[in-house]
């Protein structure tokens, strides 16, 4: 077992299976399972004022804390363990090459790219007088990328028409760099998302072509130990000496890598397209095999590619992808010259994308799926349970989860888990479902304006949420509010029973009876629920979820919460709130021009679905049009963000994984929130989406900390530096205090996890202890930059550009503590 196995085995702690809590035999309750049974409703009757019932409920069991470790997502190749053997040179190569080419910002880049994208197809369709086709939707979404597809092109020709003939013999490292910055030269893509991604993506380029080189110069200067490199790399096509490694080697490399990138930006439509689509293109498939028997792990690959997919729920969209076009980056560099036993595979690496069929799209499956049940349960007629109607419906759920049970594999046993639910969730609804249920439904949702969305500029009621023709919403909502209930209770009996317990009746019924409560408390109105129950997730009366947006119906991609928390916000709350950048909701409002406290802000929730991204969440219908809100204002609503700021905790949600800061995914059912402040500046101001980031370069064992900060943070700590107190002293102390506000939290622990990624340290505890020598001298470091150089800061923060970056540099990093670096501390202008 690696260490990252061995990490994540030791850092997702499982909630208690009902397996585990189940004191009653199975089979005498098997046994008894009849027309006499008997499940426990949640709901008080469709009389708004109706009578509480006696009967408790199952308490929630409580839940368990989340290791760190689950916010993250190792860096693997698609290869088995045994391709890392330490012997290996060329396992050697692979965690090099990987670990040099993982950066958290590309993947930031490219959830931004995610995000932007999915705010311009939802934002497209809601244009449509009907639902748009699929090849209607691509057209669009081709248009919109063809301009980065443009300059991604330009950008890898400028660099092999640089790189032609161009002598790199005896280039120092520094050298090759000013060589690679000066052959970039972005054009003006009328884009900042555009020109982030672009910019982010050229440094992978430049760290490959450095690796390459580096290679080709290893192989060159001892050839006798290069002679099994020659059957592995193909870098016998250097024949007369380093002159030829831009014509011969880095010109072919790019050629490949452009293809790579162009994979990546149709991969980027797909995923919008399709979100649950898989990682890896056609084109990167046929290579994995050769790669895995290159490397003597036979059969190895297939099980690692199967691992995943099964697991390609675990950590975000940007975060797979990010992955996925590394994996592809190696392969290319370590097939793409390797002789004639791999001109097939090569072929085969040629191939368009698009010649692959296309993959159910499984979410718009769901979509219909989902509005069917809605219209059958608000028509049902029929004096037995809506057995059958829910059982239909099932599948689709099953189709989104990218995670099979092994149970679920056979047919037969698949069959009987989807009657084993239908049949007691079809009980417990039975008393809501029908058009007179639908009416009394819509009746109290749309009654009280307390619990609608109200807002200045419009209305209340239905037409709050954009619902101009009430009457025919009201038949809508109420079954749609059911068919969320059926939704979340089938996604929650399948992600708390084990494989085991699939085929218990007892087992799923109890599963099936306490996940139904928990769903009804959170989609149906609180008018309809018993006073007593316990899941009920406001104190007081509160409002329910609405899916969204209404124009692009039965394509909805998210829920909002039908109340708009109208709250002040004092600054010790703020503070208390975590924000996505590793700040807090205090920086984020101090960022937006917030001068006084408390704060009264308005806070909107929202629920993701499949395939939810949070740039949908920025085509909210309901907001007043001149409100254009940025995927990055949307922010986790766990119970303690709950609790702090809307004094409801129960509305928030653990942190899943995948939802964590650098998993770059909302996972269906997670919560968001957005604090809206009136009365701030129109022009928002840059902020960077992550406050610090940890690099390092395997090669040169060069560990780098890289604090951004904020126009407003910068100068307010450049005026602490100016001699300007009343007693003319500089506030050195505070200054420092503040930086190491932003960059000391977890500081530690990431310097740690990057090392044990990168295996300069085996040791978790030599790691741990590593680290924090490093996260000391990070702060001695800039104690030291802020004593004597403050004029190069000075000067940062008065450059026009938006922000400053300070950048701690430890070059030579050795797994002895002993010998730490001595740190080099620069700031330039800009969030870099």
């Amino acid at each position: 077992m690696t260490l990252a196995h061995t990490v994540a085995a030791h850092s997702n702690p499982k909630r208690p299976s009902f397996a585990e809590v189940t004191t009653m035999r199975s089979d005498s309750y098997t046994e008894s399972r009849g027309a006499t049974e008997d499940y426990v409703s949640p709901f008080s009757g469709l009389s708004p004022f109706g009578e509480a019932v006696d009967e408790a409920v199952e308490q929630s069991t409580a839940e368990f804390d989340e290791s760190p470790f689950e916010s993250y997502s190792f860096t693997e190749s698609p290869f088995g363990e045994s391709a890392y053997s330490a012997a290996d040179e060329q396992s050697q190569l692979a965690t090099e090459f990987l670990e040099a080419l993982h950066d958290e910002e590309f993947t930031e880049a490219l959830e931004q790219l995610l995000d932007e994208g999915a705010a311009r197809a939802l934002a497209d369709a809601q244009q449509w007088s009907m639902t748009p086709s699929e090849a209607e939707c691509r057209e669009s979404l081709q248009e919109w990328i063809a301009p980065l597809i443009t300059e991604w092109e330009r950008t890898i020709d400028n660099f092999a028409g640089g790189l032609e003939n161009a002598d790199l013999h005896g280039l120092a490292e520094q050298e090759l760099d000013e060589l690679l910055d000066s052959l970039e030269t972005p054009g003006a893509l009328g884009s900042e998302v555009f020109e982030n991604f672009l910019g982010k993506i050229v440094r992978k380029v430049k760290s490959v072509i450095k690796q390459k080189v580096r290679q080709a110069i290893g192989f060159v200067k001892n050839p006798v130990k290069g002679v099994i490199g020659i059957a592995k790399s193909g870098l016998k096509t250097i024949k007369s000496g380093l002159q030829t490694i831009g014509k011969h080697l880095i010109g072919p490399l790019l050629a490949r890598l452009k293809k790579i990138g162009l994979s990546l930006l149709k991969g980027v439509v797909a995923k919008l397209l399709n979100p649950l689509t898989r990682i890896l293109p056609a084109e990167i498939r046929p290579l994995v095999p050769i790669l895995a028997k290159r490397l003597g792990i036979g059969e190895a690959a297939d099980e690692a590619a199967d691992e995943a997919d099964e697991g390609a729920d675990e950590f975000g969209t940007a975060a797979e992808m990010s992955e996925a076009f590394d994996q592809q980056l190696f392969a290319m560099f370590s097939a793409e010259e390797s002789g004639e036993a791999d001109e097939a595979a090569a072929d085969e690496y040629d191939e368009e994308v698009d010649a692959e069929e296309p993959e159910h799209n499984t979410v718009a499956e769901l979509d219909d799926a989902r509005a069917r049940l809605a219209a059958q349960l608000s028509a049902y007629t029929r004096a037995e349970e809506p057995i059958a109607e829910i059982e239909q419906f099932i599948p689709a759920v099953l189709a989104i989860r990218p995670l099979l049970k092994l149970g679920l594999k056979v047919t037969g046993a698949r069959a009987k888990l989807v009657n084993l639910i239908a049949q007691p969730l079809a009980k417990l609804i039975k008393g809501m479902v029908g058009p007179d249920a639908a009416r009394t439904i819509g009746k109290i949702a749309g009654q009280d304006p307390s619990v609608m969305i109200a807002r200045a500029v419009v209305g209340v009621g239905f037409t709050a949420l954009g619902l101009e023709t009430a009457g025919q919403e009201e038949d809508t909502i109420p079954g749609e509010a059911l068919a969320s209930a059926v939704e979340a209770t089938v996604t929650r009996v399948l992600d708390e029973l084990p494989d085991e317990a699939f085929t218990d009746p007892l087992q799923v019924s109890a599963a099936v009876q306490r996940a139904f409560a928990e769903s009804a408390a959170a989609y149906l109105p609180d008018r309809l629920l018993r006073a007593d129950l316990p899941e009920r997730e406001t104190s007081e009366e509160g409002g329910f979820w609405v899916m969204m947006p209404r124009s692009t119906k039965p394509r909805y991609r998210f829920r909002k919460y039908t109340r708009v928390f109208a709250m002040p916000i004092p600054r010790q709350v703020a503070r208390a709130v975590r924000w996505n950048d590793g700040g807090t909701l205090e920086t984020y409002l101090l960022d937006r021009g917030v001068d006084r406290w408390p704060v009264h802000a308005e806070i909107d929730l929202y629920e993701t679905l499949p395939g939810t991204m949070l740039g949908h969440l920025t085509r909210d219908e309901t907001l007043p049009a001149a409100e254009h809100p940025g995927a990055d204002e949307f922010q986790p609503l766990t119970a303690e963000a709950a609790g702090l700021l809307l004094r409801e905790p129960a509305l928030g949600r653990r942190r899943k994984v995948g939802t964590a800061p650098g998993a770059y995914r909302p996972v269906p059912g997670q919560r968001y929130f957005r604090v809206r402040v009136a009365k701030l500046p129109a022009r928002k101001a840059r902020r960077p989406r992550r406050l610090t980031t940890v690099r390092w370069d395997p090669a040169s064992k060069r560990l780098g900390i890289v604090v951004k900060l904020s126009e407003r943070r910068a100068r307010g700590l450049q005026a602490r530096l100016q001699r300007a107190a009343p007693a003319g002293q500089r506030d050195l102390p505070a200054v420092l205090s503040a930086l190491r506000e932003i960059f000391l939290p977890r500081l530690q622990y990431r310097i740690a996890r990057r090392l044990l990624k990168a295996q300069m340290v085996t040791d978790p505890a030599a790691a741990a202890k590593l680290a924090g020598e490093l996260t000391a001298a990070t702060s001695t470091g800039l104690a030291t930059y802020l004593a004597q150089r403050g004029a190069q800061f000075a000067a940062a923060v008065a450059d026009p550009a938006d922000g400053v970056t300070l950048a701690v540099t430890f070059t030579g990093v050795q797994a002895d503590s002993a010998q730490l670096p001595a740190p080099e501390v620069v700031a330039t202008p800009g969030l870099k």
